[in-house]
């Protein structure tokens, strides 16, 4: 093999990667499936059968986070010591048996059937956010007006949140801020995700220390209320909830904006599934998570060498599995840069991810995409962009977000879809 092909050179610290990290990713998983990113202290791998392998495989430890935490100055360590405490008690994963408990627990509330009883709230939830955002003249901003408040409505109700007690503009900041934990984790990043946990912390106790006391309701009274089976101190249930809330809102809330945008990037598939009703969906909902999921990358941290494509992956490192490549892969998916609502294997996708820490409530994701999609394309079949070019920012490494997609409606479709 020449140098060339032994040592390739991928730049991943290109501001612009973002937009079009494909043809990088299509490279790197032709000619370094399992590549050094010096650029980012990290391996990665970019195939879609090292990418499940590696989601299924003990030796590639769920907790990798907190490294950046633990290589700092003592005296940093020490001011992050919340923030740490409170992420390495998330769903127990630190700990296979504890976190195995966790999931007996809670997954139980998190079955189709279980998950389908929420279906007319959250339909009401969605009609009264377009009713409002429709009340004005101008354009519809689809993620802050629409995306961002539906999604974190749905996880404040599934905890045990009154509607009429929710602090929208506080949970959605907290929220944000604690998603950059999972981004690059810098420094400054990791104060403000330490920041948000502490506000969200603050503000959900009342309702932990209520359901101690058998006057709660959803998760909270499960994981805090009288016989509950985890062995959780209030301060335990406050890091759950905290969880829950940054997972279920933060990643949902962006399918459900990136999925419009989509449509709007290829106007052919948009008629198809306006055309086509709300049995389409479901393919649309699996090939919108294949062709852009909200998740690019996850990180895990090897528990001891690991042999792979003719390279050892040391003990101790880190390994970023490249969800957003995995799901192009050509060796799995036809045309895998074509978006194509009627994909008929989409459903490959491993944006929820595999294995024993794969996305518990997908269900519920799901159920929250067919009444978004279903709602926005029943009654505003006709919309269409506001603005020229998306306004993305960037989730590095490889990922993006949208902070505005302001559309102008059109023709609107009157009543409630059913």
């Amino acid at each position: 093999m020449s140098s060339d092909l032994a040592d390739p050179v991928f730049d991943l610290r290109d501001p612009d990667l973002y937009r079009h990290p494909h043809p990088v990713l299509h490279e790197m998983r032709d000619r370094a499936p399992v590549h050094y990113c010096p650029e980012l202290g990290s391996w990665m791998l970019t195939r879609y059968d090292d990418v499940g392998a590696a989601l299924r495989d003990p030796r590639f430890h769920a907790v990798e986070e907190h490294k950046k935490v633990d290589v700092l100055p003592a005296a940093v360590r020490r001011e992050l010591a919340p923030l740490r405490r409170i992420f390495m008690q998330w769903g127990g994963r630190d700990d296979p048996a504890a976190h195995a408990t966790f999931l007996r627990v809670m997954k139980k509330h998190f079955t189709p059937r279980r998950v389908l009883d929420q279906q007319p709230a959250i339909r009401a939830i969605m009609d009264d956010l377009l009713t409002t955002a429709l009340a004005g003249t101008g354009p519809v901003d689809v993620v802050n007006d629409i995306a961002h408040p539906l999604a974190m409505s749905v996880v404040c109700r599934l905890l045990g949140i009154p509607a009429a007690e929710i602090d929208m503009d506080l949970m959605l900041r907290a929220s944000n801020g604690i998603s950059q934990l999972l981004e690059m984790a810098e420094l400054e990043q990791l104060r403000r995700s330490q920041q948000g946990m502490l506000e969200m912390g603050a503000f959900l106790a009342p309702y932990v220390a209520a359901a101690r006391r058998g006057a709660g309701s959803g998760l909270f009274a499960v994981m805090a209320g009288p016989g509950t089976p985890l062995p959780y101190d209030d301060d335990d249930v406050v890091a759950q909830g905290i969880m829950f809330t940054v997972v279920g809102y933060h990643t949902t809330a962006n399918l459900l904006a990136n999925g419009i945008q989509l449509l709007f990037d290829h106007p052919d598939q948009h008629r198809l599934l306006v055309d086509g009703g709300p049995a389409g969906l479901p393919a649309a909902f699996d090939e919108m998570m294949r062709f852009h999921g909200p998740v690019s990358t996850i990180r895990r941290m090897v528990l001891e060498d690991v042999p792979l494509r003719g390279q050892v992956i040391p003990e101790g490192d880190t390994v970023m599995l490249a969800l957003v490549a995995a799901n192009r892969d050509p060796a799995v998916f036809t045309d895998p840069d074509e978006f194509l609502v009627r994909r008929p294997d989409a459903h490959k996708h491993v944006g929820f991810t595999v294995g024993p820490y794969s996305c518990m409530g997908q269900a519920l994701a799901r159920l929250e995409g067919d009444v978004f999609f279903r709602t926005m394309l029943t009654r505003l079949p006709d919309m269409a962009p506001a603005d020229p070019v998306p306004d993305w920012t960037v989730f590095r490494p490889l990922g993006k977000e949208l902070r505005t997609l302001r559309i102008r409606p059109g023709r609107l479709r009157p009543g409630r879809v059913a």
